[in-house]
């Protein structure tokens, strides 16, 4: 009977070693556990979004390089992702400009399924008519923070350049270079259209006949006047003519950081292609913000 009762006793102590030990060890392998899943989930993501969002935002997110089903490079016609106005921060830029009050993760999730209509980003959750089930939409936002990391984040913010704040003081353009910008670099061709072709524009108003847009301009502004101001300070007026009607905002639907992603000559540059002139004459002092 002795003997019963020690090697019971003997084989309780045993459990509760295993037992203790497997609890110890309990949140290790949880998080272990969790970070396989989120790397599982971010892999998914990743497969989604470069099979589905890379002609608009570009390979790596930085709407930088896109291109077409034929391998031809084209104008990206999406925002930067991989961009610290909208990873950064509990409340990032782009989330207080859009007044959004919910969470970072709500708002690409919301972004992604929901799309933005007015500024051409289709619908991809499947309860709005898209192809993505819920988790893919998941998995897609889950890569997308994923480019949130301290080294973004760090960055110094880079001063604009000192704008002139007449378009007179603009150095002279070269139409050449502006259209290059115009078509690829900068992307205004994805949104604004071919110059050549009325109605080519997708998602804002068509720039081909800038010079004439007396309907629209504001009053006592130059051709110039109105694209300077609109390049810089796209909310402080909205044109009535998009494809889908008044155009979005405000804010604009037009990003509104190329005052600190252009050069001045790279404005002079685009402004040269689009309004077919190398200097311009302008009636309005227009002082950039950002």
């Amino acid at each position: 009977m002795q003997v019963k009762i020690i090697i019971s006793t003997v084989a309780f102590m045993l459990t509760m070693v295993i037992m203790g030990y497997a609890a110890l060890r309990e949140p290790a392998r949880m998080e272990t556990y969790t970070l396989m899943y989120e790397a599982r989930s971010m892999e998914a993501g990743a497969t989604i979004y470069h099979n589905n969002c890379t002609t608009c935002h570009g390979e790596n997110g930085k709407a930088e390089e896109c291109y077409n089903g034929d391998g031809e490079q084209i104008a990206c016609a999406g925002r930067s992702l991989h961009n610290a106005d909208l990873l950064c921060g509990a409340t990032s830029k782009r989330m207080s400009d859009m007044q959004w009050l919910g969470s970072k993760h709500a708002f690409i999730a919301g972004t992604i399924a929901a799309g933005r209509s007015a500024n051409g980003m289709p619908t991809w959750g499947a309860e709005y008519g898209g192809s993505l089930e819920p988790y893919e939409v998941e998995y897609v936002t889950k890569f997308v923070l994923n480019w949130e990391t301290e080294a973004l984040c760090s960055q110094p913010t880079l001063p604009p350049p000192d704008w002139p704040e007449t378009v007179a003081e603009l150095p002279a353009g070269n139409a050449a270079n502006g259209e290059q910008l115009y078509s690829i670099d900068l992307g205004c061709a994805a949104c604004h259209g071919n110059l050549a072709e009325e109605g080519s524009n997708a998602v804002g108003p068509w720039v081909g006949n800038f010079q004439n847009l007396d309907n629209v301009r504001i009053e006592g502004y130059t051709a110039a006047d109105y694209m300077y101001e609109s390049v810089l300070l796209p909310s402080e007026f909205i044109s009535p003519e998009c494809p889908t009607g008044v155009c979005a905002g405000p804010p604009s639907g037009m990003p509104d950081n190329f005052g600190t992603r252009m050069t001045i000559q790279d404005m002079a540059d685009v402004m040269a292609y689009v309004l077919a002139t190398e200097t311009f004459e302008g009636n309005q002092t227009i002082v950039y913000e950002p």
